[in-house]
């Protein structure tokens, strides 16, 4: 399929969304606000796909029926890859295949079952004392007034060491395991020009099921009040996971709550020293945290975009769509939708509803959200109880943005707190 013949009649040809410029990466916004009122379903060249900005077509392609929105998007493209890359990328794909994210019903369905009895509002409440003693120690370790990597030493470490200890994983594999997952999430969405970008994701998925392997084997020794132990004693309907099930599940809540986490976090503290008044008022009514996070999230969303693939020929937004296209559903576009967020581009921590999409809509609404508000909540109380002042030591126009499709923050965050 050719980029060439999707341009609409007339469409301005400046307008065109490249997700490898840094400036859009940095901020996209003004971008994604023109090809809202312009060209909300947008062939992209770069992607070789489809990009919606607009919160409603978002939301019909997200709660649209998988027989033609299909979540999984790694197989068709893993067919069309030339050798020897698909060789290579075929071990990826024996996990990838399995992560909950990439399935459609029955299979989404059955495995989302499992997966709900072990990390749901009531486990996630359960650990917020154990969340907030990790983000003390954390925080401990910052001498006051001493810059230091926000993203490196606080953000990334705090939700991968509590993803660690939800599944039972020894808390010293934190640096190895966050290696591999930045391996792995080559294949999935970041830039095509990185070097050698399948191998180190066949090496990264292959280190990672070689731990878990370990640790189901360790459990079927000694059983443990831990996630994994839990979902290897699962059954729905007289049926369990199986151990292919199990090494991808957890491959996938350690992957997928640990980066976007992370940049909830990041982002956040952007926001929040962009806009001393609102951690004025959080440091005066802590109570306003909750409705905080959840516009956090709508403001500058962890998550760029999620993607499907086009399983029949379908109009959306006044465009045709063939089989077999892919359709990229960018979250952080449909979250500043001015239809649906009044002044979107305002940072309102008391803004009600907020309907905001930052963890996708429909069926495969993100399983970990519950967990990585409560993180993100009791991170911010820590913070800005301990601190009156929270300062980016670094041009904030300098600090490069992720290269990819699906995580969106900085690469580092330079920070001082007084």
């Amino acid at each position: 399929m050719s980029g060439s013949t999707r341009a609409a009649p007339g469409e301005s040809v400046d307008l065109v969304y490249d997700p490898t410029d840094p400036s859009v990466r940095r901020d996209p916004h003004p971008l994604f606000a023109r090809l809202r009122r312009e060209d909300p379903v947008h062939w992209s060249p770069r992607l070789s796909g489809w990009v919606v900005t607009r919160y409603d077509l978002g939301l019909e392609v997200l709660s649209g029926p998988p027989r033609l929105y299909s979540a999984d998007r790694v197989s068709p493209f893993h067919v069309r890859m030339p050798e020897p890359e698909r060789s290579v990328a075929s071990e990826i794909m024996r996990w990838l295949s399995l992560w909950l994210v990439f399935r459609d019903p029955p299979d989404h369905t059955r495995i989302r079952r499992h997966l709900n009895q072990v990390l749901n509002v009531g486990v996630v409440e359960s650990m917020r004392g154990q969340i907030a003693s990790i983000a003390a120690t954390l925080l401990d370790r910052v001498a006051p007034g001493d810059a230091f990597d926000f993203r490196s030493d606080f953000s990334l470490q705090l939700p991968g060491l509590v993803v660690l200890d939800l599944l039972g994983a020894p808390r010293e594999h934190l640096a190895e395991v966050k290696e591999w997952s930045d391996d792995l999430m080559l294949f999935i969405g970041s830039s095509r020009d990185v070097d050698d970008k399948y191998e180190r994701a066949r090496r990264g998925a292959r280190s990672m099921a070689a731990l878990f392997r370990e640790l189901i084997a360790d459990r079927r020794r000694e059983p443990r009040d831990d996630a994994l132990t839990k979902l290897m004693n699962s059954e729905i309907n007289g049926e369990s996971l199986t151990q292919d099930d199990l090494i991808a599940s957890m491959m996938a809540v350690l992957n997928g709550g640990h980066e976007t986490t992370a940049n909830l976090l990041n982002n956040a503290l952007l926001a929040l020293v962009a806009h001393p008044d609102v951690a004025g008022a959080l440091r005066k009514d802590p109570a306003l945290m909750p409705g905080a996070v959840e516009e956090f999230l709508r403001y500058d969303s962890p998550v760029l975009s999620t993607a499907r693939f086009l399983k029949g020929d379908t109009e959306l937004g006044g465009r045709q769509l063939k089989d077999g296209d892919r359709i990229f559903v960018m979250l952080v576009g449909a979250n500043r939708d001015p239809d649906v967020f009044p002044e979107p581009d305002r940072l309102d921590i008391c803004r009600s509803p907020n309907p905001h999409m930052a963890f996708s809509k429909g069926p495969h609404f993100c399983l970990g959200a519950p967990l990585s508000r409560v993180e993100a909540e009791i991170a911010f109380d820590a913070i800005l109880e301990r601190y009156k002042t929270v300062e980016i030591v670094a041009p904030v126009e300098t600090i490069p943005w992720n290269n990819s499709l699906v995580s969106r923050g900085p690469q580092y965050l330079p920070v001082r707190l007084r």
